[in-house]
């Protein structure tokens, strides 16, 4: 590709990330909310980022940020897992509200253990923390005071190229009423927030929501991945929680300037309307010339 009408050759980001959420897969033959193949949908976002990678568009990581299961059926993480085998280095889970603990740890970690753990992945000087903020048998989440001083402590000696955050339930006002009872306890927010400020987080990622958001936390900038399932309405009417058949998943980017673009990518089925190869995008630039003077 020739230098952009700036002067500047083509941003090209250090790290890239999948970012899944909320696969809600249930018991073999069993669908989710009665209505939902959650089976199929996980397998149609990995179908997306297995087309990326033979088109040479590879990922450094895949997060997947909770509900990975609906009621925590050991054979539904053996099948999530298998269905998001193979896509990237490393496969970072996230435990979400409708994930049961010691089944997530033993299943996807390896480890027995009933207690929430803070985890932290090196993704070639990006590091990683995964944390815990679910509460057993309850939907609405909160970071207890020991997880929360666990988290200061790592992020106390900055990594090389700075740190992201991911938990389940987002650190943000919810997008529904619904959703309002079930959210990450405000407390818990501020606490994080206060935690978070001036360090070398860069980014914080979550799900919960259903439904792909933006927004901030203590000014870093705040990801929130919708479900590979189903997708929330923000604007169903007053009282109501409305919901579609429709699923997603998203691409993060991190530049050495230290921004991060995240694109959200819908997976579930929309027509291409067209593909142009290198020689195509040339022949779209040349008829495009930079006008005399400009750049630089």
């Amino acid at each position: 590709m020739p230098e952009t009408p700036d002067g500047f050759p083509v941003e090209v980001p250090t790290h890239r990330l999948a970012h899944l959420s909320d696969s809600h897969l249930t018991s073999r033959d069993v669908r989710y909310n009665n209505r939902i193949d959650a089976d199929a949908a996980v397998r149609r976002a990995a179908a997306v980022l297995r087309r990326a990678t033979v088109d040479g568009r590879t990922v450094d990581a895949v997060v997947v940020t909770g509900d990975l299961t609906d009621t925590g059926d050991p054979d539904a993480y053996a099948r999530v897992a298998s269905a998001l085998e193979g896509l990237a280095p490393q496969m970072i889970w996230v435990i979400g509200n409708h994930d049961v603990r010691t089944v997530f740890h033993h299943a996807l970690l390896g480890v027995d253990e009933a207690g929430p753990l803070l985890r932290v992945h090196d993704l070639d000087g990006l590091r990683l923390i995964a944390l815990d903020s679910t509460v057993p048998g309850a939907g609405h989440g909160v970071l207890t005071a020991t997880h929360l001083a666990e988290l200061a402590e790592v992020i106390g000696t900055p990594a090389r190229h700075g740190t992201v955050i991911a938990l389940h339930h987002a650190p943000v006002p919810p997008p529904s009423p619904l959703l309002a009872y079930f959210a990450l306890e405000r407390s818990s927010r501020s606490a994080l927030a206060d935690i978070v400020a001036g360090t070398d987080v860069r980014l914080i990622l979550a799900g919960h929501h259903h439904l792909a958001q933006s927004s901030t936390l203590a000014g870093i900038q705040v990801a929130v991945a919708g479900s590979t399932a189903i997708r929330t309405d923000p604007l169903a009417p007053n009282g109501h929680e409305r919901t579609y058949a429709s699923g997603s998943l998203q691409v993060v980017d991190l530049y050495p300037t230290g921004g991060a673009v995240v694109s959200v990518i819908p997976v579930d089925g929309a027509e291409q309307v067209f593909d142009l190869d290198e020689a195509g995008c040339a022949e779209v630039i040349a008829a495009h010339p930079i006008a005399s003077g400009s750049g630089g």
